[in-house]
């Protein structure tokens, strides 16, 4: 957390002991925001969609994830195996993942199974053929952490 001065406040406001400050968090690790609204694909969907937020470009990772580390894409075979992992070498300070986190990682490029840092706020996912029902998530990750559509704006995607 960090304090950053109400942009109403006057000089006395903030020298004053209890101060008038917003208390604010400042992160690095990507984040998701309210403009993704992909929460239902059809089973045997395969293409891309766009998801927005901050600190994209820093990405180094991306996870395709599975709800109750199931594997429920049954791609492994075309997209590299299903992982679970807790730990990453590019989190700083080599810090772990708890709980852990189970899916298939992306490479970039354009073709399905991967994913393109578009802009600082946008990425393309390009999903492998969907083969079968059930939940899963986006997890990009960098130096800084990782986050999910599930945590930042509290949704997940589910095929149908």
């Amino acid at each position: 957390m960090s304090k950053f001065i109400k942009y109403d406040s006057t000089l006395t406001d903030v020298t004053a002991f209890s101060g008038n400050f917003d208390h604010r968090e400042l992160s690095g690790r990507p984040e998701f925001t309210s403009g993704n609204t992909y929460t239902t694909i059809a089973c045997g969907f395969s293409g891309a969609r766009t998801f927005e937020g901050y600190n994209f470009d820093s990405i180094q990772g991306v996870m395709l994830s599975t709800v109750g580390d199931i594997d429920i894409f049954k791609i492994g075979h075309t997209i590299g195996p299903l992982s679970t992992v807790t730990t990453l070498p590019y989190l700083c300070g080599g810090a772990t993942i708890d709980p852990s986190i189970a899916g298939y990682f992306l490479t970039t490029g354009t073709s399905a199974g991967t994913y393109t840092l578009n802009t600082y706020n946008s990425m393309s996912v390009a999903f492998p053929e969907l083969t079968a029902t059930g939940i899963i998530d986006i997890v990009p990750i960098n130096a800084a952490g990782f986050t999910t559509l599930a945590n930042d704006i509290n949704t997940t995607i589910t095929i149908n």
